[in-house]
């Protein structure tokens, strides 16, 4: 279930940040916010993360209002640590023994 719910999000997360840049598209950011929200959640309880697991889906809202005002570098500032997350727990899950 975990897997159903977490990678498919996550990844489709990921591309719709990559659109709401190409298009300039506020709406696609909240859009995208909601998908990466059960990630977050579950990160949220474990204990490396605690309570800093709830600002990622933040992160896809203030990209949200930064765009609307045209300045496109900031956004990709703001959307770069979902990125990094996302990357690095690919990262750890095919590298377990």
């Amino acid at each position: 279930m975990i897997t159903v719910l977490f990678w498919p999000c996550m990844i489709s997360s990921l591309i719709l940040s990559i659109l709401a840049l190409s298009y300039k598209k506020p709406k696609l950011f909240v859009y995208a916010s909601v998908l990466i929200l059960p990630l977050s959640l579950y990160l949220s309880v474990t204990p490396a993360f605690e309570v800093w697991g709830l600002i990622f889906p933040f992160f896809f809202i203030g990209a949200a209002v930064i765009i609307r005002k045209y300045t496109i570098w900031l956004s990709v500032l703001l959307i770069s640590p979902n990125f990094l997350l996302v990357g690095w727990l690919g990262f750890i899950v095919l590298n377990q023994h």
